[in-house]
């Protein structure tokens, strides 16, 4: 098994449309996995795809059958309490690992290998962000 850390980057500029290396990217999520050795980015592109897409109660059906499905769950429904919208074309992906790091943006069929995107803000998913978003919702 090998610790994978997964960053969930959405384009602000585009929506729909295929990521190009103007577009502007916020991270919106991270999380860190232990996944097989042999595990492909495209892989990994396309398990998040499925969770930040997927209706929890497609989610929750898996939780105790196996640890990535009590994960999967988990993650997916703290996306959506921070009110992420979906995953979708032109929001990338980034895959560390000791190794390297791979960058994989969404397209209409599949992921496409990218450079390292230049116009990149947000942060990692922390207490701080959720403190934050909790406040504002109180505000709401």
């Amino acid at each position: 098994m090998t610790l994978h850390y997964i960053a969930i980057y959405h384009n602000t500029d585009t929506q729909f449309r295929p990521y190009q290396p103007h577009h502007a990217l916020i991270k919106v999520i991270s999380h860190r996995r232990h996944l097989p050795a042999a595990t492909t980015p495209e892989q990994i592109g396309s398990w998040a795809f499925h969770v930040f897409n997927a209706d929890l109660d497609d989610l929750q059906a898996g939780r105790g059958k196996t640890e990535a499905g009590e994960l999967n769950f988990l993650l997916a429904c703290t996306y959506r309490l921070l009110r992420h919208r979906s995953l979708s074309v032109g929001d990338v992906i980034a895959i560390t690992t000791a190794e390297a790091t791979t960058w994989l943006a969404c397209d209409p069929i599949g992921w496409r290998r990218i450079a390292i995107p230049q116009h990149r803000t947000g942060t990692a998913l922390s207490a701080a962000t959720v403190y934050d978003h909790l406040r504002h919702v109180d505000d709401e």
